[in-house]
């Protein structure tokens, strides 16, 4: 086999499965058979939003697990091995440029995307961190949102019994609420539109629920919190409707987390005054290599079989974004491993 199926970004607005070459592994490259690869909504945002400076042509896909079907010379040597169960960081890093130096590979100035819609991805061994042997492909697709999520719980570690509402439970608002249920938080409330979502956050665990489109949310908040709004707010969904809410249920000294990808010509209006007399926080949210390990440890404490809620073969990558934007499903997963 000399080419394979792989999902791209062609010109604007437009996406399409190709037969594509694969690439020959170099000495410190490996070649992953995908299993699973999950659709991010900034994948989505990619193509229409043109989120994050991205451009077309480019090859779609960061979020996969999978096996190792070839090693190259210099990643042997650094313990890989044909057989291994691995998941990948959405780029490569080069190891060279001034931030790599500085411990922030994910800012790498000389990225490249593991464009892992595909029934192969050929990439750099830095790229690529093992798993456990028995582990299930199927959970692990999902690690590198769980990275991008412990990384929020890092930037703004919730304390013991301190409240906290989350806005938006889709894909990478549930694996982040499921990181809340497991934090010690008080009072979780989840702000989210679609009653399945609010169906499924409650019986994760969510203490309470609120429906933006027919309920006050501040006013709903304040009940909830007895007139203190909450200690930590995570903005989810990235809706710009949904930008000045978690300023308006913030607590005095409270931290509101801006996780989603916002569009890029968004800006919001900024009350400098309410937010001093709050002594609030604004946090934004990225990710780091470095958290790989610990997300990778933390996927079998995590309620997989709420957030993955529909799998598709990868012959139907671009029917997959329709499905995305029906909002039914938390995460979608593409099975990478049938391509036609």
């Amino acid at each position: 086999m000399t080419t394979m199926k792989q999902l791209w970004w062609t010109e604007k607005d437009h996406i399409e499965l190709k037969d594509v070459e694969i690439p020959e592994v170099k000495p410190n490259e490996v070649k992953v058979k995908i299993a699973y690869a999950a659709i991010c909504a900034s994948d989505v945002h990619q193509v229409e939003q043109g989120v994050m400076g991205a451009t077309p042509p480019a090859p779609l896909g960061h979020e996969a697990s999978g096996t190792l079907v070839e090693v190259g010379e210099e990643a042997a040597k650094a313990g890989y091995k044909v057989g291994d169960k691995v998941t990948m960081f959405p780029v490569s890093h080069c190891g060279e440029c001034e931030w790599c130096k500085r411990g922030m590979e994910q800012y790498c100035t000389n990225a490249k995307p593991t464009g892992a819609f595909a029934e192969y991805v050929v990439t750099d061994v830095k790229t690529v961190y093992k798993l456990p042997d028995n582990a299930d492909l199927m959970k692990y697709a999902i690690t590198e949102p769980t990275t991008c999520c412990l990384r929020a719980m890092d930037l703004a570690p919730i304390r013991h019994g301190a409240t906290v509402a989350i806005a938006g439970v889709g894909g990478i608002g549930s694996i982040m609420l499921n990181q809340i249920l497991l934090s010690g938080a008080a009072k979780i409330t989840v702000i989210e539109p679609v009653a399945d979502k609010r169906e499924m956050a409650l019986e994760m665990g969510a203490q309470y629920t609120i429906d933006p489109f027919n309920e006050n949310v501040q006013e709903r908040a304040m009940e909830i919190t007895d007139g203190l709004g909450f200690d930590y707010v995570f903005e989810m969904s990235g809706s710009p409707k949904a930008a000045q809410t978690p300023l308006d249920i913030l607590a005095r000294c409270g931290n509101a987390v801006y996780f989603a990808v916002f569009p890029p010509t968004f800006e919001m209006p900024l009350n400098l005054h309410s937010l001093y007399m709050k002594e609030g926080r604004i946090q934004t949210v990225f990710t780091s290599t470095q958290i790989v390990p610990r997300a990778i440890n933390m996927i079998e404490r995590m309620q997989t079989d709420k957030i993955i809620g529909k799998i598709m073969p990868l012959s139907q990558a671009v029917e997959s974004f329709d499905v995305f934007h029906s909002s039914k499903y938390c995460k979608i997963l593409l099975d990478c491993s049938k391509p036609e």
